[in-house]
C-alpha cells in the first residue's frame, strides 16, 4: 500500500496538464491538480474548462472521481508521482524557464523519499539534469536516482486533433537512471496505450525539438517556393497537390501566412539557444525561422499590390481577416501570424476587423480589434484575407462577394480569388 495520499500530482493545468490529470483520474488514479493561478483553479472547480479539448462535461465527470484541483502546494508532498507541465515561453527571444524553476522549487520544499518527478514542459536538452535535478537536490538534501526518481517525457498534445489524443498518441519516456526509467515507464503505461522508452533525458528532450523543427523547416521550404512560384507565374497549390500523389519519398506541406501556436515558432529557438551555447549555430533551422517569420509581411505586400492593381487606396482601406486562430477549427491565437499581419496593417493606417467563430476578442498592440458579427457584411470591405481555413467558412458564398479576396490557405475553390 502506497504511503502517499495521491498517485499523481500535476503542476500546471493548461492544455498539457489538464488532459493528463483527467486521463489519470479516468483510469481510477487518485489525482491532484495544482496551479498557482487562483482564477484557473476556481473555474475548474466549477467545471468550467479553459482548455478547448476538454469540455465542461468531461471536466465535471472527472471531478466526480478522485480528482482534487487546488492552489495549495502542500499536496505535492502527498503525491507519489509529480508531473511538471508549466509553460516555457520565450522572453526577449530567449528561453524562459522561470515557471519550471518555480515549480521545481515548490516540489523541493515538499519532497519526500520515494517520490518520482517527471518534467513534461518543452525545453532544451540538458534541462532535467542541469536545472531540475540540482534544485531538487539542493533544496531537499535528497539524492536524485536514489532517494527520489527523476525523468523527462515530452508532451505531444495537438489541440483540436480528434484522431490522435492524449490516450492513443505514443508517449516518449526517459529517466536519469534505470530505476527512474522503469518506474516512469510503468506509470505512463497505466494511462496511455503505447510507451516508448529512450536511453536518457537529453534524448527525450531532443525528441520534442526535432519533431517541431522538422515541421518548421519543411513549412519554410514550401513557403519560399510559394514566393518564387508567384514570381514565376506558377500555381504552387497545383504543384503541391500533384507532388503529394507520389506514394513514397514525399510528405506534403502547404504554404501559409507563417507559423503559429505553442510549438513550431518556439521549439526550434530552444534548439538554437542550446547549440549556440556550444558555439555551433543551427544555420538551416535559423534560416527556416527567418523565412516563416517573414511571411506575414509578405502577405501584406501581396494584398497591397493587389489593391494597387485594382486602384484601391491602401491607406484608410477596410480589411477583414477571416480567421485569426493559428490553426483550423480552434480558437487558439498564440503566436498566430494573423497578429503580425494585423500589426503591419494598423501601422499602415488600415482599418482592420476580423471574423472568427472560435475567437470572441482580439487585442493587438493594446488595441481591441473589431469583430465582424454578420457574415453578410463581408462585401462591405475593400479586401477579405482568408487566414485560417475554419470548416465553418465552407458555408460562405464567396462567389457572390464583391470584395477582393486573398486566400493564404489555398483551401477554398473560389473563381474570383487571389491565392498566396
Amino acid at each position: 500500500m502506497s504511503k502517499f495520499k495521491y498517485n499523481l500530482a500535476v503542476i500546471g493545468l493548461g492544455y498539457v496538464g489538464l488532459p493528463l490529470a483527467i486521463e489519470a483520474a479516468n483510469c481510477k488514479l487518485k489525482v491532484a491538480g495544482y496551479d498557482t493561478n487562483e482564477s484557473v483553479v476556481n473555474n475548474l472547480n466549477k467545471s468550467v474548462s479553459h482548455v478547448e479539448d476538454i469540455s465542461d462535461k468531461v471536466l465535471q465527470d472527472a471531478l466526480s472521481k478522485d480528482f482534487l484541483i487546488t492552489s495549495n502546494s502542500n499536496i505535492l508532498g502527498d503525491s507519489e508521482f509529480i508531473v511538471i507541465s508549466v509553460p516555457t515561453p520565450l522572453t526577449d527571444y530567449q528561453p524562459d524557464l522561470s515557471y519550471v524553476e518555480e515549480a521545481t522549487k515548490s516540489i523541493a520544499d515538499n519532497l519526500k523519499k520515494g517520490q518520482i518527478i517527471v518534467l513534461e514542459s518543452t525545453t532544451y536538452p540538458g534541462t532535467t539534469l542541469e536545472i531540475v535535478k540540482p534544485i531538487l537536490e539542493q533544496n531537499s538534501n535528497l539524492v536524485a536516482g536514489e532517494d527520489f526518481l527523476l525523468g523527462y517525457s515530452p508532451e505531444r498534445i495537438d489541440p483540436g486533433n480528434k484522431e490522435w489524443t492524449f490516450k492513443n498518441t505514443p508517449k516518449i519516456v526517459s529517466g536519469i537512471n534505470e530505476k527512474s526509467l522503469k518506474k516512469i515507464s510503468e506509470f505512463y503505461n497505466s494511462i496511455i496505450n503505447e510507451v516508448v522508452e529512450v536511453s536518457g533525458t537529453r534524448e527525450a528532450e531532443m525528441v520534442k525539438l526535432i519533431e517541431n523543427t522538422y515541421r518548421q523547416v519543411n513549412i519554410a521550404m514550401v513557403n519560399e517556393l510559394a514566393i518564387l512560384s508567384n514570381m514565376l507565374n506558377i500555381d504552387i497549390w497545383e504543384v503541391v497537390d500533384a507532388a503529394k500523389t507520389k506514394p513514397f519519398g514525399f510528405q506534403s506541406f502547404r504554404p501559409g501566412p507563417g507559423v503559429g501556436g505553442h510549438c513550431i515558432p518556439i521549439d526550434p529557438k530552444y534548439l538554437s539557444f542550446k547549440t549556440r551555447q556550444i558555439g555551433q549555430p543551427v544555420r538551416f533551422v535559423e534560416l527556416a525561422q527567418e523565412i516563416n517569420n517573414s511571411m506575414p509581411n509578405y502577405v501584406v505586400s501581396r494584398i497591397s499590390e493587389l489593391m494597387n492593381k485594382k486602384e484601391i487606396l491602401f491607406k484608410n482601406s477596410k480589411i477583414l481577416i477571416l480567421g485569426v486562430a493559428y490553426k483550423k477549427d480552434i480558437g487558439d491565437t498564440r503566436e498566430s501570424p494573423a497578429i503580425h499581419i494585423i500589426e503591419s496593417l494598423l501601422n499602415k493606417s488600415v482599418e482592420v476587423s476580423f471574423y472568427d467563430p472560435f475567437v470572441d476578442e482580439l487585442i493587438v498592440n493594446n488595441k481591441s480589434i473589431s469583430k465582424e458579427l454578420v457574415v453578410e457584411n463581408i462585401s462591405d470591405y475593400d479586401i477579405v484575407i482568408i487566414h485560417t481555413p475554419h470548416t465553418a467558412f465552407n458555408k460562405i458564398d464567396f462567389e457572390n462577394i464583391k470584395s477582393l479576396i486573398f486566400d493564404t490557405t489555398g483551401s477554398f475553390s473560389i473563381s474570383n480569388v487571389e491565392r498566396l
